[in-house]
């Protein structure tokens, strides 16, 4: 997660620094510095502040279709996938653990992070 974007959640939640430090228990002061960018933001924290944006926006996914078939998943990599096992093919990028990024998908580039995933890229531009 990149500083702005960090910012960005954190007023799209309308919280404060401080609010937001309580919230993921952290001091005010780390905050601070992701904000900065004096710290990398971890990426557990990355995932928890989209994780809130997101089931507080439940309402503008309404029609999201699941992940594993938006992207066309062959078995081969749905048989290796928490989120397709789990059935949540919505957070995906939440709990499978990058899975997606090990395997190229056909249309699609091979990324390190979830948070470049075509389907969490195109689903984060309806809360921002």
């Amino acid at each position: 997660m990149r500083k702005e974007d960090f910012k960005k959640v954190r007023k799209i939640l309308q919280k404060t620094q401080k609010e937001m430090a309580a919230l993921l228990g952290l001091s005010k002061k780390t905050v601070e510095s992701y904000e900065q960018g004096l710290r990398n933001i971890p990426g557990n924290i990355g995932r928890i502040v989209y994780f809130l944006l997101f089931k507080l926006n439940m309402d503008k996914f309404a029609k999201v279709e699941l992940c594993w078939k938006k992207k066309k998943c062959p078995p081969k990599i749905r048989k290796n996938c928490v989120a397709w096992l789990a059935k949540e093919g919505f957070f995906c990028w939440f709990i499978t653990g990058k899975v997606c990024a090990l395997e190229k998908l056909p249309g699609e580039s091979r990324s390190d992070s979830c948070f470049e995933c075509t389907f969490f890229r195109e689903n984060l531009k309806k809360v921002w």
